[in-house]
């Protein structure tokens, strides 16, 4: 019986033929991110304007200087969005 199955199993891996030929590999396309060296100046720390006194014409002071520090960063962020290509 074993002797059997063995032939059988002889013959039939004999019919098999050649194996199928493997494909070759592909070339894979990978995008790669770039990142743009910036200015020191555009990745300076945004002013911190210090509180002097408690009175209302420091409480006026205080909210135009933070008002125009925080036009100077909102230009220098709108600057390094510039840098970055464009996708």
């Amino acid at each position: 019986m074993r002797r059997t199955a063995l032939i059988a199993v002889l013959l039939l891996a004999g019919c098999a033929g050649n194996p199928p030929l493997p494909e070759p590999p592909q070339i894979v396309r990978v995008p790669v991110t770039k990142y743009v060296p910036l200015d020191e100046a555009l990745t300076a720390d945004c002013a911190e304007v210090p509180k002097k006194s408690n009175s209302y014409g420091e409480a006026i002071r205080l909210a135009n200087a933070r008002k125009l520090a925080l036009e100077a960063c909102t230009k220098r962020m709108r600057d390094i969005r510039a840098l970055q290509p464009k996708p």
